[in-house]
């Protein structure tokens, strides 16, 4: 059987935006690179590139396409993209993708470019604020030389599968010839965390294929239960079963993708307990990027005359109190929903962006 050489232009990450500033740039070394790699496994060439990407010269067939992924790499996920179908992987070692009788074999643009010149140098998206520029550099080349970490508050290395470390961490680090270091991402002490893990998840959601059933579902809950940190809809359980899912998504997901995309959040969460636990308990965001228009229910203790019938409509047993004391809503548990608003009568459930002094325990009515 023939072999089919891809060059996948479609398979970046959106922290890492390599391929096709590496193919348009360096073209000449990236084709010498494809053309070594295709002699070794006698393969015939052909370059997937984006739609509307039209770049001459290349020693190969060149198709477009509409579809961006980070499976784009896996073999039989380009054959499926080839044949008209959406991107789905195969991660069994022994699985041969074939299109039009060929077995299909990837490389990015990147690998090509190290099979000409030598592994010795590697591309880094370096993003801060809204601003990515791609360096070339040496290995070894230490991460505080190509971005500023000395102010940094954190440092995401690898992008939407890669992992957070403090700015003293990354300050010590050195470029590698992996992919963790594709991408270095510099977050402020004018950052948010909590949010900044809010856009990264949307970005996986958009980017996951959707094929397996982890991924698939995962990066949507995660998607939502990290924006509702953001609300005052979270609980600290929250926490926990993100971790514990991550561990078997880390292990059942189809593809490197869906296996490593857990990775941006269980290190936030370990790096920045503070922070998240902040968002949830306690409904504050110190940098000032979330709450700005949520607001918290409360009752006012000089108002409640402990009837209990806000304690009879709230579905998530959140109101603490008994007959003739103040009663008090625990915003851990608290969903917003408003039901309490409704059963009270006397209208002292109120909303504030900024909780007034309340009771901590038992009070009787009329003694605060």
């Amino acid at each position: 059987m023939k072999n089919l050489l891809v060059v996948s232009c479609v398979s970046d990450d959106v922290k890492a935006p390599l391929s096709m500033y590496i193919l348009k740039n360096f073209k000449d070394d990236v084709v010498a690179g494809v053309a070594k790699y295709a002699s070794g496994i006698d393969a015939d060439i052909m370059y997937l590139l984006p739609e509307n990407e039209d770049v001459e010269g290349l020693n190969g067939e060149a198709r477009h396409t509409n579809q961006v992924s980070p499976t784009l790499n896996n073999p039989y996920s380009v054959a499926q993209v080839l044949s008209g179908n959406w991107p789905r992987p195969m991660i069994q070692d022994d699985f041969v993708a074939v299109f039009e009788d060929k077995a299909v074999q990837v490389i990015t643009p990147e690998a090509a470019y190290g099979i000409a010149k030598g592994f010795d140098e590697k591309f880094v998206a370096v993003n801060t604020q809204d601003k990515t520029e791609i360096k070339k550099v040496a290995v070894g080349t230490a991460v505080a030389d190509i971005c500023d970490t000395s102010a940094a508050k954190a440092v995401l290395l690898g992008g939407l599968k890669g992992k957070f470390v403090t700015g003293p961490q990354a300050s010590e680090l050195k470029i590698q010839a992996e992919e963790q270091f594709s991408s270095i991402t510099v977050f402020t002490s004018s950052d948010c965390i909590v949010d900044a893990c809010v856009q990264l998840y949307n970005d996986i959601y958009t980017a996951s294929c959707g094929k397996c059933v982890l991924c698939r579902e995962s990066t949507s809950q995660f998607k939502q239960i990290i924006t509702e940190m953001t609300t005052g809809k979270a609980k600290m359980t929250d926490l926990d079963m993100i971790k514990e899912m991550s561990e078997i998504i880390s292990y059942g997901a189809y593809c490197p993708f869906g296996q490593g995309m857990t990775k941006p959040i269980t290190s936030a969460m370990e790096l920045f307990a503070d922070e998240f636990e902040d968002h949830i308990k306690r409904k504050t965001c110190k940098c000032g990027k979330c709450y700005k228009a949520a607001e918290l229910y409360y009752i006012d203790p000089d108002e409640c005359i402990g009837c209990g019938d806000c304690i009879d409509a709230c579905p998530e047993d959140a109101i603490e109190g008994k007959d003739g004391f103040i009663h008090m809503i625990d915003q851990d548990l608290c969903e917003q929903c408003g039901k309490c608003v409704s059963a009270c009568d006397e209208g002292c459930i109120k909303t504030a962006t900024k909780l007034p002094k309340l009771p901590k325990k038992k009070t009787k009515v009329g003694k605060w």
